[in-house]
């Protein structure tokens, strides 16, 4: 089968522990982005498949033929790979075309140039062949990358990182650009990121990875944000409003009501999780939810992120950040009424998610003011096993 079948891998440095028995697969023209904290061993698995790192466990195979085992490690330049880094790595003293021909080295130099320049042309970087690499922009650096991962037809693409040094406006449009040339190539492609917005964006499949080292949840993008296994999943994906409750009669009380207790038993202590957006603020006297007092309002351009305050004895005043799409300002002097969208919100017991990712900066109900001024603290979810359903 085409593609790259990774199994049982694991790897420490030293007492360092970063893999522990990870396995994936990835079918030809697919794409799976590996996702993950920094330091959870993402880029350590892109390097072991590269070849860039000799395999201590378990066994590698590219399009049916095993290129790292037990006593076996085929060199990177023998696996038919192309490789991107976040840094792009173009050698300056060569100009574009030199700089896609240079992994075309076993071919004739007529033939190299003619499939350099069809790259070129893929990727909109044709009409800049002899420019040099200082002479462009940190876009135009990343098509170059692609076209001369891509010229000698890899079996297997790896991306590291690879939009990371774009500004926001570029990063969106070189996306969409890539994701047309690998879709033409039909390329098997990991891409290792720790940015959920761009693996949702890319992935076929998203695979995350903890910082256990191990493989805690597959599935599609829809899957991995709807229905996230445990709190590290959930808590990926941005800021996270946190209650506590007991469960009583399958249900856990929350400042805007009870929720479905899901697969939790009456009298255990569970978190509720809700993103910013499994809020919702209305304004005026209607009868659903419970008034809340609205303490600032932060503009994103696309969205505002509201920090409101319960005023019920339940809630003790507890504030929360509440994600609306749209210019909340104008908004202020109304009374305003919040309840839940119950596919935004998750069950988990105490304890349940392990390691979580960044916790005391991404439980909002406590959060650093500061953080919420990016507009990468964005909250995107997914429901687990303990999924909430608004109380009736």
């Amino acid at each position: 089968m085409e593609g790259l079948h990774i199994h049982g891998v694991s790897h420490a440095y030293g007492n360092n522990r970063v893999l522990n028995n990870v396995s994936l697969v990835i079918p030809g023209g697919e794409l799976v982005c590996l996702l993950g904290p920094s330091g959870c061993g993402k880029s350590t698995l892109l390097r072991l498949a590269a070849g860039l790192e000799t395999l201590q466990e378990g066994s590698i195979v590219i399009n049916d033929v095993t290129v790292a085992a037990a006593e076996l490690h085929t060199a990177p330049e023998h696996r038919h790979i192309g490789l991107m880094f976040q840094d792009y790595a173009l050698f300056p003293h060569l100009n574009v075309l030199g700089n896609v021909c240079f992994g075309l080295s076993g071919m004739a130099k007529r033939k190299a140039r003619t499939r350099a320049m069809e790259m070129l042309d893929q990727v909109h970087m044709a009409g800049h062949a002899e420019a040099y690499p200082h002479m462009l922009s940190g876009g135009m650096q990343q098509r170059v990358a692609l076209a001369r991962a891509l010229a000698p037809e890899p079996r297997l693409l790896l991306l590291d990182e690879p939009f990371s040094g774009l500004d926001t406006n570029m990063r969106t449009q070189i996306r969409e650009d890539t994701l047309e040339v690998l879709r033409a190539s039909g390329v098997a492609t990991l891409m290792v990121t720790h940015d959920p917005e761009e693996a949702m964006y890319m992935a076929d499949w998203i695979k995350i990875l903890g910082r256990n080292g191990r493989i805690l949840q597959t599935g599609n993008p829809h899957e991995i944000y709807y229905h996230p296994r445990d709190e590290f999943v959930a808590r990926l994906f941005g800021l996270m409003n946190t209650v506590e409750g007991v469960v009583e009669g399958a249900k856990v009380e929350t400042p805007f009501g009870a929720v479905d207790a899901g697969a939790a038993a009456d009298g255990e202590t569970v978190q509720v999780l809700i993103r910013p957006e499994g809020i919702v603020l209305e304004s005026g006297e209607g009868e659903v939810g419970v008034p809340v007092d609205v303490r600032s309002t932060h503009l994103l351009g696309h969205s505002s992120v509201v920090r409101v305050a319960t005023r019920t004895d339940a809630g003790g005043g507890q504030e929360f950040f509440v994600r609306v799409h749209k210019d909340f300002a104008p908004e202020l002097a109304h009374r305003v009424m919040a309840y839940i969208n119950p596919a935004h919100c998750f069950v988990f017991l105490i304890g349940e998610g392990g390691d979580v990712p960044g916790a005391d900066d991404l439980n909002v109900a406590g959060a650093d003011k500061d953080a919420l001024k990016s507009p990468d603290a964005k909250a995107k979810a997914q429901t687990g096993p303990h999924r909430v359903e608004a109380a009736e």
